[in-house]
């Protein structure tokens, strides 16, 4: 994650933060929302939305990327496509919880591109393969209220990112990749949320997940399939919470 990044997300945070403890400081300043009594509870979210990943331009995986730089260049979601994914949270106090989810990639489908990458012979232009993703994570979750029933938070964690590539012919793997990529990374996340009907959540999320460049080390000369650029997504979702 870029340092660029990772400053807006803690200046966002602590904005955030800052306001709500001026709201709350003394009689010249406007009152902090009132908050209901709290009760323990476990929450569910589905989400649907856009997640922006630029294979088109990247260079790292070899197998599918740029196309001077790779077997095969994308034909289809090169730059992101339509995503999806649940998270399932347990809220411990009034303002954190504990939070793990799952969420779909948009597949990567690209045509070869001729080139010959490293030791790998040249993909002609007939031939296809996919890249599949996924990851699923594990976060800490802050909330802050900024009037009633409306909350902004922001979520840190970890995140184990999946990649199966699946060509429409076998023999279309170079052969010396072998299996699928994975690799672990961190996850950061902030959006805003409202209740309604005490128990039902709307609400608006933006989540960063890391690229990963590292080769794997069983197919170092090639660069490997555990390379995969970064994820920025952006979901609406609506949830659901059960009072435990």
């Amino acid at each position: 994650m870029s340092v660029k990044k990772l400053l807006v997300l803690t200046a966002a945070s602590l904005a955030a933060i800052g306001a709500t403890a001026a709201m709350a400081g003394g009689p010249d300043h406007m009152a902090m929302p009132s908050e209901p009594a709290f009760q323990n509870s476990i929450y569910l979210d589905g989400h649907v939305g856009y997640t922006q990943s630029n294979w088109t331009d990247f260079n790292s995986n070899n197998l599918m990327g740029a196309r001077v730089t790779s077997s095969f260049a994308p034909t289809k979601n090169g730059k992101g496509g339509v995503t999806g994914g649940l998270d399932l949270g347990y809220n411990i106090t009034q303002h954190i919880a504990a939070e793990a989810g799952w969420f779909y990639i948009p597949q990567v489908k690209g045509a070869g591109t001729s080139n010959p990458i490293s030791t790998v012979a040249a993909q002609s232009g007939t031939t296809t393969a996919k890249v599949s993703s996924w990851f699923a994570y594990m976060a800490a979750k802050l909330s802050v209220p900024v009037m009633e029933n409306f909350d902004l938070f922001g979520k840190i964690g970890v995140a184990y990112r999946g990649l199966t590539y699946s060509p429409a012919v076998p023999a279309n793997i170079p052969g010396n990749i072998t299996g699928n990529g994975h690799y672990w990374s961190p996850v950061f996340g902030t959006g805003l949320q409202y209740t309604f009907a005490e128990a039902w959540m709307l609400g608006a999320q933006y989540m960063y997940l890391p690229g990963n460049a590292a080769t794997n080390n069983g197919n170092a000369a090639f660069g490997a399939p555990n390379a995969a650029p970064e994820i920025n997504m952006y979901t609406a979702f609506l949830g659901y919470k059960f009072n435990v």
